[in-house]
């Protein structure tokens, strides 16, 4: 059991970064090429915000402890819009705007966060390749969703 990685751990959980984990002794004993992380960022807008800045700097703790990092820009998860206005139905957003929001971003980790040489390495991955089959039907279904409500609904 690597004492280091139990010591990062456990300082995430002090600070409440994590709450469950399925197989902790599973957790301390990964090999070097299974320590990856991956932080997804629905692309709504064109630049990051607080919220994906937080978990942001929770993977930059994890690359520092030799994890590999991805860091995967929604697409057909960005279609949908952005969920915090709750009175109204999500704007649906167009293919073209979504690749706009998605270069901007992505431009601005790389300009402005990664530093690779520094914390290790950063892969980006589209997410849209895994959903572009998804039906138009779905797309509709997902937009009217309130995320939310299953959340708590699964705290309960």
């Amino acid at each position: 059991m690597s004492a280091n990685l139990q010591n990062f751990f456990q300082d995430l959980q002090k600070r409440g970064v994590i709450a469950n984990v399925a197989n902790l002794e599973n957790f301390y004993q990964l090999k070097p090429a299974e320590k990856v992380i991956y932080l997804g960022i629905d692309c709504t807008g064109e630049n990051l915000h607080i919220g994906h800045l937080f978990l942001y700097f929770q993977t930059v703790r994890f690359a520092k402890e030799g994890f590999t990092v991805l860091l995967v820009l929604g697409g057909a998860t960005s279609r949908i819009g952005d969920p915090s206005d709750k009175d109204k139905e999500r704007p649906l957003l167009e293919e073209k705007q979504i690749e706009n929001y998605q270069e901007k971003i992505k431009l601005q980790l790389e300009r402005v966060l990664i530093k690779p040489k520094k914390i290790g390495e950063a892969n980006f991955s589209p997410l849209e390749q895994f959903y572009s089959d998804t039906p138009e039907l779905l797309n509709k279904i997902y937009r009217i969703l309130k995320i939310n409500q299953n959340d708590k609904k699964e705290q309960q």
